[in-house]
């Protein structure tokens, strides 16, 4: 069974891009993919609706930013389906819980303005807005500026996070693509929706008088009421690409393995059945021994960082 520990990152540009986001959040907009005998469920920290998002989103704005600043970053944070569905809810929450510090102690506490978790979906995952401020000044590419610093990002999450929950990282340097959050709720989110409901406003006396006006008044509103299924629909196109990508990349990627094995298959032929468990069971060993110092090494460097987070904050204290 998939074990991995999932962190997807989206930037948002501006402040209609936050409040449609936060609108998805607080499912203030029909949401095909949510089961709303379930939304009761879900949990919202550090607001209520999506005026009180965007207020303390707002508030942490610079009164002055390049125009093509990122504004907020949007989190998406769970583990592979079969991981998160073998959790009882205690665990989702501790492991939620400890992914949310993460951000914190990454972005600052008071950078990170909304978060909250979604249990009305196949599978739960929780979600953050944080502004990324670096002293007085935006600053994205401080945090996702790059490969180098996503993968980086992935190792630490996983290492801290991850690792004391019984989830692992992905697969490290693979050339498969990033997976974007509309991506992901396209994968995890099943079947496509059925098209929606279409509510066609009735034409006032002016629109009776100037019947072009009024037809240009219901196709915006026909665009409008679409715009949340096209996404669904958009995204689910673009994770049938990624999937035939990513299935290309795992055969040449099994072919490539396959080479490298060969001489190793070479060496075992001569051997007799039992001299050929013995050189698996050795290998295996030797395997596990690594894999144990990987994890050792893992868990000492969670425990100095947490050591040094206590120390700074019994400095800070005195």
């Amino acid at each position: 069974m998939a074990t991995y520990a999932i962190l997807r990152a989206q930037k948002l540009k501006s402040s209609i891009a936050v409040h449609r986001s936060l609108k998805h959040a607080f499912r203030a907009q029909d949401t095909p993919n949510a089961d709303r005998d379930r939304t009761s469920d879900n949990t919202h920290i550090g607001a209520s609706s999506v005026s009180e998002a965007m207020a303390a989103f707002t508030s942490r704005l610079p009164d002055k930013h390049r125009k093509d600043a990122v504004l907020a970053i949007e989190y998406l944070i769970t583990a592979s389906p079969e991981a998160m569905g073998s959790k009882e809810r205690c665990h989702q929450d501790a492991y939620f819980r400890d992914a949310l510090k993460w951000l914190q102690d990454k972005h600052g506490r008071e950078n990170v303005t909304y978060a909250g978790i979604h249990r009305d979906e196949t599978t739960p995952h929780m979600y953050a807005y944080v502004v990324p401020r670096v002293g007085e000044k935006l600053n994205c590419r401080h945090f996702l500026g790059g490969a180098q610093a996503l993968s980086q990002m992935q190792t630490d999450f996983a290492q801290q996070v991850g690792i004391k929950h019984g989830l692992e990282r992905g697969l490290e340097g693979s050339k498969a693509r990033h997976t974007t959050i509309g991506q992901y709720y396209a994968r995890v989110n099943g079947k496509t929706p059925p098209a929606p409901a279409v509510d066609v406003p009735d034409p006032s006396l002016s629109d009776r008088l100037n019947p072009r006006a009024y037809g240009e008044k219901v196709a915006q509103s026909v665009v409008e009421q679409l715009r949340p299924a096209w996404q669904v629909l958009s995204a689910k196109a673009r994770e049938t690409d990624l999937a035939k990508q990513q299935a290309k990349e795992a055969r040449a990627a099994f072919k490539d393995q396959d080479e490298r094995l060969k001489p190793l298959v070479n060496a075992l032929r001569p051997l007799n059945q039992e001299e050929r468990q013995k050189f698996v069971k050795e290998a295996l060993a030797v395997g596990e021994k690594i894999a144990s110092s990987r994890r050792e090494t893992a868990q000492a460097k969670i425990q100095q960082q947490e050591k040094a987070r206590r120390s700074r904050g019994t400095d800070r204290s005195r």
